[in-house]
This record gives C-alpha cells, structure tokens and sequence, in this order.
C-alpha cells in the first residue's frame, strides 16, 4: 500500500538534489500524494466579473510576476483567471474607478456581436498561461431574469474563434444569475437550476455538444461550499444529454447565515478570511487539495486588492516558497489530481534497479490514456534509493532533465516527474480603446 503521509518537508529553496544516492538497494513503497516537497496543492479560481484589463494587468503582475507592482514586490505564483467570450450584461453599476459602464466589461468580442474587442489581448493571456478557465460564455445577466442575448450561434462563433487562434482550454465555471442560460452544471438539481439550458438537448440554447468536444473536461457547478480542503476535488459528473465531464468543487463561503444561505466570502474583501492560517494549516496537516473560488476584479476598489487581501497572498505565498503548499493555476491542479487518483503503473527490479513503468491514466471519465511527460508532471513516488530507480512512461525512460530525486521528507526518500517550471515573466500588455 503506498504510503500516504508526507510528513514534514523541506524548503522548496533547498531544491533540487541532483542526485540521492542512498547507498541501498532500491525498492520502491508507493506514490506521494503531492510533489516534492510540498504537503498540499492549492490554486485560486477567480470568475471574470466586471474584469477589466486596467484590474487584470494589476492583479496579475502582483500574484505572477516578482517585479515591484502597486501592491508591492509580487509573488511569483503560478495563477491563472478566466475570461468572458461576450458581454450581453445590462445590471447598473459601474465596473472600474473611473465609472465604466458594465459594457466595458472585458470580453473577447464587443458586446454580443461578432466585432474583437480584446480578442488579441485575451488569446495572448491564454498562450502565455495567464488565462485558464471559461466563465461560461459570457456575462449574460439581465435585470430582468427572464430575459438573455445568448443563443446558440453565439457558441458555434465563440468556440471556432478560440479553435482558430489555437486556444484551448479545459476549465468551464457557470456564471452570474438566471439570464445566463448557457449554465448547464446543475440543470435537474433543483427547480431553480432549470433556467440552466447549456446541456439540455431539446433546448434552443443548447451547446454542450459543441462544448465538450472542443475540449471542456471540468466543469464547477454553480453552488456554495464551505469545505476549504478536500482530498480530492474532482467527481464524475454526468449532464442531461448523456454526456459525462469531470465536475469539481470550490471554496465560495464560509458556513450559513440564519436563513440558510451561504455566507459568500468570494470577493477580495473576503480573502483574509478565506486564506485564513487556520485553513492553510488544515490542508498541510491533512494533505488536502483546495480551489479558492474568487472575484479578485470584481470591486471597483482603485487598488484593485485592500489591505487585507494584500496581506492574504503574502501568507499563501510565504507557504509556498517555504515548500508547503504547492500553488498552481486550476486546470494543472485538475489535471494533476486525476493523474494522482487513476495512475496505473507496476515496479520491475533488474540489475540492481528499480524501475517504475507509468502505463496509462485509467480516466473513468474520458477514458484511458496513455500519458506524455506533461501529463504526469509532479507524479512522485517513494523509494530506498532514488538513485538507482528510473522512471518511465510504459518502457521509456523519462529524460533526466525532468526527473527529480528527494531526501527523506520524514517517510522516505522519493524520486519525481519535476513539477512545472516557475513563469515569473511579466506578458501584461495594454491596447488603445480596451479598459
């Protein structure tokens, strides 16, 4: 059985040992949950409300980049947001300082229409890894709920622009209030999710057929949790036309007032609360997952973060330099966790070595597959010796440039498929007429 406890780790600064040689013979015991030598994985999904690219830019140089920012020298973690294909929103308020209207909210087509408006600049965030997630297709709520601009040729438009730019992304988060049809996680759950019409077949707004296929494979239902931690997060999720996804779960509240209702805590004046010590200790002291559910441009406030929440993402990331919690943007930790949960592989001993064949992923999802070296990074397994075990995917070895050897994190020694390489490059780029 392997092993399932990872003890206390070492600075992720202390990385890495080119070579563990632990002068034993090699027998390998078992996977570690998460890489070297973090204890927990956690990743900040934040949902492209009143985003502008004025908010977008700020937001990202601090938390990406390690350049000095308004907020402070940045973070240097890996995060990535989401975005909207269109704006069919007509609720008052305003969605930056300078009193914007909602229609200069940031979507990749003005409006509705079939006119870019921050297409270059959207499809530049996705390449460069600062964009993983679709907030559905876009910001369709109306103040009267009864009402909606999307339909389904607005999909067919929305998925051949991603497809001719090379865009594709697998992280799908439902939005916003009744008007936004195209919703589809939590249809037949409950009579008020029936305004959900994205997966029903007999309905005009349907387009999970086109949806899934162009490559959605998680998907976050619309729905309040108020568990931080999870020792998975991801769970089949079967929609009304038959088709199955990976559903998975965030963290968007913190218990229930009086009547019942969630206490939301989602919004940047609710970070603190949400990156609390006392729920970063949780998920290191149980080994747990956790997906942050965000609006981190969802304010007007003119430093985009307060205070508070500033304070908040110098905590997580203290935790991640020190090789506690492994931060990472939604669609690597989704993946991962698959991987983590349905790897098949078998050990052989030849010559002194050990040798850890990775097979296939036995996806019960989409299916078995076998894997490429990017999909396995971070896949960590526990040895006597990690310089005399090898890793390979089927009979081929992983080069030795991607793998990692450990010392004993207080189990054992392990050897690794190395994590993905820290991007702390600065893309943010600006255009005239986009605010």
């Amino acid at each position: 059985m392997a092993p399932q406890s990872t003890g206390g780790g070492s600075p992720a600064s202390s990385q890495p040992y080119p070579v563990v040689n632990t002068h034993v013979p090699p027998k390998v015991y078992g996977m570690r949950k998460f890489p070297y030598p973090y204890q927990a994985m956690l990743a900040i999904s934040s949902d492209a409300d009143s985003e502008t690219l004025r908010k977008f830019n700020l937001i990202h140089e601090f938390i990406n980049t390690t350049q000095m920012t308004p907020l402070g020298k940045g973070l240097g973690l890996d995060f990535a947001d989401s975005f909207f294909m269109y704006n069919g929103d007509n609720l008052p308020g305003y969605v930056d300082i300078n009193h914007e209207p909602m229609s200069d909210e940031l979507s990749w087509f003005k409006g509705v229409s079939n006119q870019p408006y921050a297409a270059q600049i959207l499809n530049h965030y996705i390449h460069v890894g600062w964009i993983d997630t679709m907030h559905t297709y876009g910001d369709f709520s109306q103040r009267n709920q009864n009402e909606t601009l999307f339909s389904r040729k607005l999909a067919i438009q929305a998925v051949d622009a991603l497809k001719a730019d090379g865009d594709y992304l697998t992280v799908w988060t439902d939005h916003g209030n009744k008007s936004n049809v195209d919703n589809f996680g939590d249809y037949g759950t409950s009579p008020f999710y029936d305004y959900q019409q994205g997966a029903n077949p007999w309905s005009k707004y349907y387009h999970t057929d086109i949806t899934i296929p162009y490559g959605i494979r998680f998907v976050w239902p619309d729905g309040a949790s108020d568990e931080f931690g999870r020792s998975t997060m991801i769970y089949p999720l079967r929609l009304p036309d038959g088709r199955e996804v990976w559903g998975f779960w965030r963290y968007t509240s913190e218990g229930f007032n009086a009547k019942g209702d969630p206490e939301w805590n989602w919004t940047p004046f609710g970070l603190n609360e949400q990156l609390s010590p006392a729920h970063l200790e949780e998920i290191e002291r149980y080994h747990e997952y956790s997906i942050v559910a965000q609006h981190l441009c969802g304010t007007t406030y003119p430093g985009v973060l307060p205070q508070p929440a500033v304070e908040a993402l110098r905590r997580l990331a203290q935790q991640y330099h020190e090789g506690k919690i492994l931060v990472t943007r939604t669609s690597r930790l989704l993946n991962y966790n698959v991987v983590q949960q349905y790897v098949s592989y078998r050990v052989t001993y030849e010559g002194g070595k050990a040798y850890v064949h990775i097979l296939a992923i036995l996806d019960p999802v989409f299916g078995a597959y076998v894997p490429t070296v990017d999909d396995i990074r971070g896949l960590t397994f526990y040895t006597s010796n990690p310089a005399e075990t090898v890793l390979e995917i089927r009979n081929t070895p992983i080069p030795g440039d991607l793998i990692q050897e450990n010392r004993s994190d207080g189990v054992a020694p392990s050897i690794g498929v190395k994590w993905w390489p820290v991007d702390t490059t600065n893309y943010a780029e600006t255009a005239p007429g986009v605010y």
